[in-house]
Parts: structure tokens; sequence; C-alpha cells
């Protein structure tokens, strides 16, 4: 866990801190953040609205046996517990998996999509990727492979549920002109290279690709799978995933 400040922040909160973190651009735009967020309750969602707006509807979505891609601190699992699903969260951060564990998250796995699909576990009947998660598709390289390991990990007629940011509905002049020197290095305009700093703890980099609506359904759609249903970018979004 020496690299693993994601995880010593939520680690760090549990234990009655602020949990405050810096989020980092590799542009050097820099975002501190409480991990206050990752704890909330069902009822408090709404009132984060750029990152929760969409997550109340998403959990009534899906049922059954569900997996949650980059579980964090377990907000979702233990929403979707309480309701009577099948839950495993899944996380690549330590940290994450021990507060979900902690906090009562029956089921956990540490690691990527791709390593849980190598274990051949009992498929899912949905995924979600909630808390803008669906940017974990990384990049449009990435992507490909990150849908089809999803795909194996779900029966024949399993959904994906997450949402995203348009990051195209911003008047803010910093992330304008980081949109255009992504465009410059022949980059999508939302492609982040990103890491986490908590105290003295420097997490390592990793790729998170926020998409429009349209840029999303080109690349689901490369990649085999199509888009069932999608909320008004505001500039959070939900989309609904089914393999073709």
């Amino acid at each position: 866990m020496s690299e693993d400040a994601f995880g010593f922040a939520l680690l760090d909160r549990l234990d009655g801190g602020s949990g405050i973190h810096v989020i980092e651009r590799d542009d050097g735009h820099k975002e501190e953040m409480s991990a206050d967020v990752y704890f909330l309750d069902l009822d408090e969602w709404e009132e984060f609205h750029v990152v929760t707006a969409t997550d109340r509807v998403a959990v009534e979505m899906v049922s059954g046996r569900i997996l949650d891609v980059g579980a964090g601190a377990g907000r979702h699992a233990l929403v979707l517990q309480q309701l009577g699903h099948e839950v495993v969260a899944l996380d690549v951060s330590p940290g994450a998996i021990e507060v979900c564990r902690e906090r009562g998250v029956e089921q956990t796995f540490l690691g990527t999509i791709h390593e849980l699909a190598e274990t051949d576990p009992e498929p899912f009947d949905a995924a979600i990727l909630l808390g803008h998660n669906l940017a974990l598709l990384g990049s449009p390289e990435a992507s490909g492979p990150f849908l089809d390991s999803l795909r194996s990990l779900l029966k024949p007629d399993g959904v994906v549920v997450g949402n995203t940011l348009d990051v195209y509905r911003t008047d803010d002049p910093i992330h304008l002109a980081f949109h255009q020197a992504n465009r410059d290095r022949g980059r999508l305009p939302g492609q982040l290279t990103l890491r986490v700093t908590f105290e003295d703890t420097v997490g390592d980099w990793f790729d998170y690709l926020f998409v429009a609506p349209e840029e999303l359904t080109e690349l689901v759609e490369r990649s085999g799978w199509r888009i069932e249903d999608m909320t008004e970018p505001n500039p959070s979004y939900l989309a609904v995933l089914r393999p073709v």
C-alpha cells in the first residue's frame, strides 16, 4: 500500500479524519477534494449533484448479482446490499477494499476487471460504474479491452449502468486550454492522466476518459455494444449499455 494514496485518504476518513487529498492532472492542474463524498448515505447523494446526480436513478435500475466497478468506500455497494442484491465491490486500491470490508460490504475483489475475469467468476446480471466511473474506459485504445472484459463477466442479457461527464459543457479557460492541448497531441479533449496525493503519499498515474454522448456511443459501438438509454448531460449523464 506504499503508493495507495487514494486508499490512505479513505482510511483516514474512516478513522475520523478529513481524508482530504489532491487530484493532479498531468498538465499540473490540481484540485483538493474531501473524501466525504465517498461515504455519503443514500439520502445525501442529491446534495452532491456534480458527482452523484444520477447515482440514485442508477441503483434502482439494476438487480440480481451486481459488480460495482471502482467501488471506493462502498457507497453504492452498501445501498445495493440493503436492497437485497448480491454485490461484489471491485477496486484496485487495497485501502479502498479494506474500507469496504470495514463498512460491511460482504464480497470484494482487489484488482482490475481483467484480473477478475481471469478467475472465471459466477456471471453477473449487471455492472455499475458510478461516481463518473465510466471514465475508467481510460482511453480510446483501452476502452475495447475494458468492455471485452466486462462482457465476459456478464450474463448474456447483462447490463452496464454508469455515468460520466461531458467535458465540453464548460467555459472555464483552464479546462478549455487543456482540451485544446489534448487535441494538439492527437487525444480526445476529455482524456485525462491523473494521480492522487494524500499527505506524503503520491499515487501512480492513471488514465481517465470523459466523453460527450456521441463519443461514448462511437466507442461502445466499435466494441460490439449499444447504448440502450442515456440521460441529458448536465454536465453529468447516465448511460445504459448492453452487449450486441
